[in-house]
């Protein structure tokens, strides 16, 4: 009896040893280790370099998400002439709806996805949007560190299992895996995860409608039953609507998923209806939202194909959105529009396409271009991905900088077809040594982790994003309005974020103040900060569109200007105007002195 049980528990020693050796053991604490890896690039990334947003679309997105929480609409506390303009125009009796105005820039999805984090958080009873009093001593704002932040981290992890999920379908194991590490250690990833702009959202709804597009168009070749392969193709029409709403740019991705549908169609299979009917369900899904759009702006996308207008000849830096009476017209806007994008695309093909990851995986999977895969599957998609890539790239050249960064929702794919056919490479080479190999496999992984290494370890960790953004600042003078009050300044979305405040971007002309003031809605407070000041004086102040404000802004009030009380802030570099000596000005100056000191 005694030998049986020593028998036995040998054996169960020996099961063991060789499950941490080779079996399932092994497979724990390869992938303890990576939760671990990336556990701590998490929090080196974040602690080394996020100390705030420093952009508009960030701080833009966090609001609209803060009052679709707190109000259960889609509205907007930074208001734009040229979307007041739009409002009066499709509403009844020329209402602009200043003090609930609807958003007509930005889908609703990301912001939808804050306001259900602000709402537990709120749930629970933490408050993550503190007065100006409860903020003393805190350098980041909690909402965007306990919060947003976060957020974006755990959607770059979920990207990161969707990489290897497709990488496992489409190649193997070791080749997914791999896939996985490169992700992970690439600089892109984590510096859009701390941009705050939703794109780890994007890139994880991007990947799971390719991912479940290439599960449906597998089962479906392999006859297996309509239920099976139904329920994925339904699933990525779900993602491909999701990604359109997070972003429009994502309505690129949509052809090429469908052409890789209609090629993975057999002719008895009639890929055509398939591919048709798949862009008939995702426009079905997103047609509440374009109606709502069209409603409330006479288009479907809202403003949104007008930003392409934003930094052109006719309308310089962001004129166009500071515009009261916008002229819209197709023929010339299309041809200021293709100007713009023959600027925008050579800068986006230099520094963009060629230079992603470092540049050397989007080679490799350039060459694969003029490469036949054996698999039909991983060959057909691979098609799909480069036409949804030329789209994109013809669509973002006539948009702004924020549109063009978009172009990293491709860098998934870029490391699996890259590696894919590095490794190809490596088999033909017919090396001997398998250390060899792993050496150089290493090695571009390696020079793709590159940019990450300098930036963390050898790139001094930036300051706090002011000029012109401060958020003890912001709020300060914020708070001097009442909650109902309208504020007008240059930076609106950073007054909607931090003071909580309903924000008019500064209006190009005197003149188109005066009117919103007079009859759209009374302005209690002028807020100018660097981004008027640090304007080219000559060119611009002194000359160009923004000389009606000149006056204003060396501090000479014009007779009639209904604001007469207000005062400096940071060496002059801030200026704020009110209709009233309000109590806590004092206060501001006092505690601007105080953080100057620290």
């Amino acid at each position: 009896m005694a030998k049986q049980k020593q028998q036995a528990f040998e054996s169960t020693l020996q099961d063991l040893v060789y499950s941490v050796d080779a079996g399932l053991g092994l497979k724990i604490i390869r992938t303890t280790l990576l939760c671990l890896f990336i556990l701590g690039m998490i929090i080196i990334i974040t602690a080394r370099q996020f100390r705030g947003f420093d952009t508009e679309a960030a701080m833009d997105y966090a609001q609209l998400g803060r009052n679709l929480a707190q109000s259960n609409r889609y509205i907007t506390q930074c208001v734009r002439p040229a979307s007041i303009a739009e409002v009066s125009a499709h509403s009844f009796a020329g209402d602009a709806r200043i003090d609930r105005h609807p958003e007509l820039i930005k889908p609703p999805l990301y912001p939808a996805i804050l306001a259900a984090n602000f709402k537990f958080f709120n749930l629970i009873g933490i408050d993550i949007f503190p007065v100006s009093t409860a903020f003393q001593g805190v350098r980041i704002y909690p909402a965007e560190q306990w919060v947003i932040i976060p957020l974006h981290h755990f959607f770059t992890v979920l990207s990161g299992l969707l990489l290897y999920l497709l990488g496992l379908k489409l190649f193997s194991h070791k080749l997914a895996l791999l896939s996985v590490w490169t992700y992970f250690l690439s600089e892109i990833v984590w510096m859009d995860s701390l941009h705050g702009t939703g794109l780890p959202i994007l890139m994880f709804f991007v990947l799971g409608a390719t991912y479940f597009a290439l599960l449906a168009m597998i089962h479906r070749r392999e006859r297996k039953p309509l239920w099976n392969w139904m329920s994925f193709f339904s699933l990525s029409i779900l993602f491909s609507a999701a990604a359109f709403l997070t972003h429009y740019a994502a309505v690129a991705v949509i052809p090429g998923l469908t052409l890789f549908i209609w090629m993975m169609s057999s002719r008895t299979q009639r890929g055509g209806h398939l591919a048709f009917f798949y862009i008939a369900l995702i426009f079905l899904v997103v047609s509440p939202w374009l109606l709502r759009n069209y409603q409330l702006s006479g288009s479907p996308l809202g403003l949104a194909p007008h930003t392409a207008l934003i930094d052109s000849a006719k309308y310089p830096g962001d004129s166009l959105m500071r515009t009261l009476k916008p002229d819209f017209k197709l023929v010339e806007g299309i041809q200021i529009a293709r100007a713009k994008w023959s600027k925008n695309f050579s800068e986006l093909y230099e520094s963009g396409l060629t230079s992603m990851g470092g540049g050397l995986l989007i080679a490799f999977f350039m060459v694969t271009f003029f490469y036949h895969f054996v698999r039909v599957h991983v060959h057909n998609l691979r098609w799909g991905i480069g036409l949804s890539m030329v789209l994109f790239f013809i669509g973002t050249g006539f948009f702004d900088k924020e549109t063009l960064r978009l172009y990293h929702i491709f860098w998934p794919f870029v490391i699996l077809y890259g590696l894919a056919f590095f490794s190809i490479l490596l088999d033909r080479l017919d090396l001997s040594i398998q250390l060899y190999k792993m050496g150089l496999t290493v090695l571009v992984i390696a020079l793709t982790a590159l940019p990450l290494i300098v930036t963390i370890f050898l790139s001094p960790s930036p300051g706090l994003p002011y000029p012109p953004y401060y958020a003890p600042f912001i709020m300060r003078v914020s708070e001097l309005l009442k909650p109902n009050e309208v504020m007008c300044t240059d930076m609106p979305w950073a007054t909607a974020w931090y003071g909580k405040r309903i924000s008019i971007l500064l209006p190009q002309t005197l003149d188109d103040y005066y009117e919103i003031n007079d009859y759209r809605k009374y302005i209690s407070g002028l807020y100018i900060t660097t981004l008027t000041k640090d304007r080219p004086f000559v060119s611009s102040l002194l000359e160009g569109s923004e000389k009606t404000w000149l006056p204003i802004t060396m501090g000479r009030l014009p007779q009639n200007f209904p604001l007469k009380q207000g005062f400096a802030l940071n060496k002059q570099d801030q200026l704020f105007l009110t209709d009233t000596v309000r109590w806590g000005a004092d206060q501001v100056r006092k505690a601007e002195d105080g953080e100057q000191k620290k």
